[in-house]
């Protein structure tokens, strides 16, 4: 009975909820929408999603087949993962200096940057296998089509996508850019067709 219990125990604090004082402490945002099946692993802790729920710094995201998951962080910054995304939240922190810093390890997403990106010294990246992303007041996509990790500005001031032989600049509404590698230099920008937008954004697409 003592060996059954202590495994109860075991599994009610592996799975129990956050407290409110951690997540007040750690807080980056809150799941404000979910399809399917989505995860978040602290500390080699996993904690199955629902609309609602805190997301820490630190976390790493995880989203199943099929899934998306759309958080809203503190800056109303608005991040969505399309199916089998991993994306790590390394940091995010408001106050004189705000600091994003976000890694996708798989999967495509997209962000509409919030209060974040109008601080003049604010940083917002996204690393990558294959390049890092930097951020200006932006809508924009990023993950693997048509074989290639592109990167897509939507709307706002721009983006850069760099690698390690160079960096482009994508400073217009539409436009895109290939990176075949960490050691090649991103594609020139491109403006996509609607077509492409759409096959681009049908990746971190709800169904409903």
């Amino acid at each position: 009975m003592k060996t059954l219990m202590s495994f109860f125990l075991l599994g009610f604090v592996i799975f129990a909820p956050i407290s409110s004082q951690a997540a007040d402490d750690e807080l980056a945002g809150k799941v404000s929408r979910i399809q399917g099946a989505a995860m978040a692993m602290q500390n080699a802790l996993p904690r199955p999603l629902k609309f609602g729920d805190a997301i820490l710094a630190g976390d790493v995201l995880s989203t199943g087949k099929d899934a998306r998951l759309e958080v809203t962080m503190v800056d109303d910054t608005v991040l969505t993962l399309g199916e089998k995304a991993v994306l790590v939240v390394s940091e995010y922190a408001m106050g004189a200096r705000p600091n994003a810093a976000l890694r996708l390890l798989q999967g495509a997403f997209s962000a509409a940057t919030g209060k974040i990106t109008r601080t003049a010294d604010a940083s917002f990246l996204v690393n990558t296998e294959v390049a890092t992303i930097g951020v200006r007041g932006t809508t924009f996509w990023g993950g693997m089509l048509d074989g290639e990790f592109q990167v897509a500005m939507l709307d706002g001031k721009g983006v850069y996508v760099e690698t390690r032989a160079g960096r482009v600049e994508l400073a217009e509404a539409g436009q895109g850019t290939k990176v075949a590698g960490p050691n090649a230099q991103p594609s020139q920008p491109k403006t996509w067709g609607k077509a492409k937008v759409d096959r681009a954004l049908a990746t971190v697409g709800f169904n409903n």
